[in-house]
């Protein structure tokens, strides 16, 4: 199983990156990507750096690289595309917006040497955007990686570090900033197939769909406090999960027809068709489809 699993993991970072060149022979008899993979996006600068900081610092492993214009590292479940200059994943919008790294949505790493970890990545002169935040769910602060992207660092308290069904070291996580609950939650089921984990009142809610969890930290949640310096942490960005779908096409008519927004219009390449779409706060999701050949 796990090799099976590592070649559709390898299908999945070609037809994400949008990298394969004309002349790259798919792999017989291997299906066709698995739509419960959790994978992110996020746009970088330089891929060779950003390659760099990930493997060293955050443990995570090269899978594959296309030049200097994608790269695609993974640590446990979370599949993460780093997006350079020129990649099919960091075109303009139409109206011209680029996308750019930083904003607020992120990877969430949970980490069992968590204060260990602080200070390598401090004596690594590495920034932090605030201190560390405690709450019911353990401790956690957020590093910024080379191009501005926020990475959480999070350690579970220990009463619940083995509980069943809980985020560990494989987790794949991420974290986006809500202002109505109950209406992401609503969103993300109803809309894009995502089943309800856990809710919080108007505060949290946890969805997953396959391997992915993403976090919806509303108004009052530890995950959504205020920086030290006074920034508020807002929805939007362009750090965004991608979720895999089998008719973008069918699926696109359906969030159009219930007026959901899109920031573009469907990208194409060797590696597929993507486009951006909008949840009721403004954070971006991704949905893309391989390409038949």
């Amino acid at each position: 199983m796990k090799i099976i699993r590592k070649i559709i993991l390898i299908l999945v970072i070609f037809f994400l990156g949008g990298c394969m060149s004309q002349t790259t022979e798919p792999t017989p008899d291997t299906g066709s990507p698995n739509a419960t993979l959790a994978v992110v996006r996020y746009q970088v600068t330089d891929v060779d750096r950003a390659v760099l900081f990930y493997t060293e610092r955050l443990g995570f492993a090269l899978d594959m690289q296309s030049g200097k214009e994608f790269a695609a590292v993974s640590r446990g479940d979370l599949r993460l595309l780093l997006s350079g200059p020129g990649s099919s994943g960091a075109r303009p919008m139409p109206d011209g917006r680029a996308q750019v790294a930083g904003g607020w949505n992120r990877v969430v790493l949970y980490v069992g040497d968590f204060a260990a970890l602080i200070e390598r990545l401090r004596a690594a002169e590495t920034p932090f955007r605030n201190e560390i935040e405690r709450g019911v769910g353990g401790a956690q602060i957020q590093v910024e990686d080379p191009d501005g992207n926020p990475i959480e660092l999070h350690e579970a308290p220990a009463e619940s570090a083995s509980t069943a069904g809980g985020p560990n070291a494989t987790s794949a996580v991420v974290r986006y900033q809500v202002t109505d609950v109950d209406r992401a939650v609503l969103f993300y089921t109803e809309r894009l197939g995502f089943a309800l984990d856990m809710q919080s009142g108007t505060e949290f809610a946890a969805v997953s769909r396959g391997d992915l969890r993403l976090l919806l930290s509303g108004p009052g949640s530890s995950g959504a406090r205020p920086m030290p310096d006074g920034r508020a942490q807002v929805a939007g960005g362009w750090n965004r999960v991608v979720l895999y779908v089998g008719d973008i096409a069918a699926l696109i008519e359906r969030l159009r027809a219930a007026e959901r927004p899109f920031r573009n219009e469907i990208e194409r390449g060797v590696g597929g068709a993507q486009i951006q779409v909008e949840d009721p706060d403004g954070n971006p999701v991704e949905l893309h489809e391989a390409s038949a050949g």
